[in-house]
């Protein structure tokens, strides 16, 4: 009898575990962390232009980064405290070029007028012109030298710059505007009309210095009606040190909620994290100041295991290891009791801090694999990977360390995936894939991606996909986070390409596929797919404010940033884009090529749609938010 009734209490927990697998999307990277997940089919197709599939849109007062957290009936997320500025920016530039075209016609007209009866400003005029044409020589000497080393560079792109950087320029530059007022006073003193021209136009300048700052250190969090997307309740969470919004790479709002169903917990990357009730009733926080000095790369996704929150932070004053003159700005994995927000351990390893670390499990128990190197002078050392024990009296502690002796190592900059059997390390230079034994990090495979590939891409000519093999391939870089591990295969994007490789984990084949840059709104068939065409993203939030400093994220696809990673769900691989397109992928694909594009779906208009951000699923259903809204997917009913 005792047999049968435990027998019985483990059907019910595996059963309650398959349908939380299915229902729930609980953390970053879903029930198991690893952004792979079983349950109902969700739609293969949909769309936000064309409203199919999609069964409800809440419009976000301000942009953010964060993944969404479902249980139940509750979805959890975090945007950027609303950026308000006191008049209207759009307003404001439009009155600056209504006074710049005035400004050019009126200053014609005076300026003829005074050459004309005003020898002293006639002399200053002349010296100004000279000046004038000495810097469009130098400018224009300097960029035939550039262009002669690299036909194919932008001219406006080498302009600018050698207008910011060129020495004689930038002198007499400086000698330009000096010479600019005074001939201003004169021509202020001649007309009433140029005088109210630039009091008006040092009125809108100053009103445009004075808008609020495009950088921010506090995040608001959501909890919305999963079933309808009503807004149920919000709570602030402020930070210490401040990013830019919505910059490509990471910002305050990046961390993923984490919730069981009764708690849920938000992260500020700025700097601060605590507990609340899914009911809104707050049970603790805590506060810390990072190591870098902004939010930069799309960093460690908090994880939740058994009763610990794994969160990435600087050690601790008392800790002795900050004495040390190397590891003060180092980054360690911290576990946090998830009742009291209580350190009860940290990671012997060191951590990249926009590494990107997964759970699983060796002979059943708990581990983590974290990563350290990358760019920009992150400390943590000696690069590579680390596999730590999530488990017993010594949790915190690593089993292996493994170290690439790589001069750039960009491994870690990536969603470190493992199983019980491989780790994986992505290379630079020379793109390889190192595949490891994740019970003792002893390299396996080393797997060259650039020889003897097959290549399929859109001929334009043909307009058809054509494939090619044993193929020697250039120019690739690995696109940050979105790379995925699933049937035997390791994914990734290819940045400023639209690309999608694969590399067979054991034999090394490496495969490359073209992606559609844009789909045809309401189009479907043969025509509907556009290619190779980068297009503008509009980076405003729903409000209308063009919420993003840095010009590299108004393009769209998959250019310099670093997007969601991808999730699977059963045989299916959803990638997403800068420009809210989603492509649906067959994982059991025989061959990478055009019979592996299961659909290419949009979550908003084009141009109009930007998002960094990963697909959740729960119980059939896909969740995503953009810039503006959140979207969640669905059969129609």
């Amino acid at each position: 009898m005792h047999c049968f009734k435990s027998f019985v209490a483990y059907l019910l927990i595996l059963t309650t575990t398959v349908l939380q697998a299915e229902s729930n999307w609980p953390m970053a990277g879903g029930p198991g962390g690893t952004w792979k997940v079983e349950g109902p089919e969700p739609p293969l197709k949909f769309s936000v232009r064309a409203d199919r599939n999609i069964q409800w849109k809440t419009p976000l007062p301000e942009g953010g980064q964060s993944g969404i957290a479902v249980f139940g009936d509750l979805a959890f997320l975090t945007i950027m405290k609303p950026w308000i500025p006191q008049h209207n920016p759009d307003l404001l530039k439009a009155r600056q070029q209504d006074i710049v075209d005035a400004h050019a016609t009126l200053l014609i007209e005076v300026d003829k007028k005074l050459l004309d009866s005003d020898s002293d400003f006639a002399t200053v005029h002349a010296l100004y012109t000279s000046n004038s044409k000495q810097i469009e020589e130098h400018i224009s000497k300097r960029v035939d030298m550039l262009l002669a080393e690299d036909p194919k560079q932008n001219i406006a792109q080498l302009r600018a710059r050698v207008r910011r950087f060129h020495p004689k320029v930038k002198e007499l530059e400086v000698e330009q505007r000096k010479l600019t007022i005074q001939m201003d006073k004169v021509r202020a003193g001649f007309s009433n009309d140029y005088a109210a021209l630039l009091k008006a136009k040092a009125d809108v300048d100053q009103k445009i210095r004075n808008l609020p700052s495009l950088k921010g250190k506090d995040i608001v969090a959501y909890c919305l009606d999963a079933t309808n997307g009503e807004i149920l309740w919000s709570v602030a969470l402020q930070g210490a040190v401040e990013g830019p919004y919505n910059y490509g790479f990471s910002d305050s709002s990046s961390p993923t909620p984490i919730t069981d169903g009764e708690h849920v917990w938000f992260v500020n990357a700025s700097g601060s994290m605590g507990c609340w009730t899914v009911k809104g009733k707050p049970v603790w926080f805590r506060e810390w100041t990072p190591s870098a000095k902004a939010p930069f790369n799309k960093q460690h996704e908090p994880i939740l295991t058994g009763n610990w929150i794994l969160n990435v932070e600087p050690l601790p004053d008392d800790d002795p290891r900050k004495s040390k003159e190397g590891e003060r700005k180092w980054n360690y994995l911290r576990a946090l009791n998830k009742y009291t927000g209580e350190t009860e351990w940290i990671a012997a390893d060191a951590i990249t801090h926009y590494n990107t670390p997964i759970i699983g499990k060796l002979n059943g128990q708990p581990y983590v694999l974290q990563g350290r190197g990358g760019p920009h002078e992150v400390p943590e050392r000696p690069n590579g990977l680390s596999l730590t024990k999530l488990f017993g009296d010594d949790a915190g502690q690593a089993i292996w360390h493994w170290d690439p002796q790589e001069e750039i190592p960009f491994g870690a900059l990536a969603n470190q995936h493992w199983d019980d059997k491989y780790a994986y390390w992505l290379k630079t230079g020379r793109l390889r894939l190192a595949v490891l034994d994740s019970r003792t990090g002893k390299p396996l495979y080393d797997h060259d991606l650039f020889t003897n590939a097959t290549t399929t891409f859109w001929n334009k000519d043909k307009e058809e996909y054509e494939t090619l093999q044993r193929q020697a391939i250039g120019g690739v870089v690995d696109l940050r986070h979105t790379n995925i591990v699933t049937h035997g295969h390791f994914y990734f994007l290819i940045r400023d390409k639209w690309q999608v490789a694969r590399v067979n984990i054991t034999t090394g084949k490496t495969e490359y596929l073209e992606l559609p840059s844009q789909i045809q709104p309401a189009s479907e068939g043969r025509n509907a797919w556009t290619f190779g065409v980068v297009q503008p993203n509009d980076t405003r939030n729903s409000r209308g404010f063009d919420v993003a400093q840095d010009p590299r994220i108004k393009l769209g696809g998959f250019t310099k940033s670093f997007l969601g990673a991808p999730t699977v769900v059963n045989d299916r691989i959803y990638f997403t884009s800068m420009t809210g397109l989603v492509y649906v992928l067959d994982a059991k694909a025989p061959n990478l090529d055009r019979t592996a594009i299961l659909s290419v779906n949009d979550l908003g208009p084009v141009g109009k749609t930007w998002t960094v951000n990963s697909i959740t699923y729960a119980n059939g259903r896909l969740f995503h938010r953009t810039m503006k809204e959140v979207i969640c997917i669905g059969e129609d009913n």
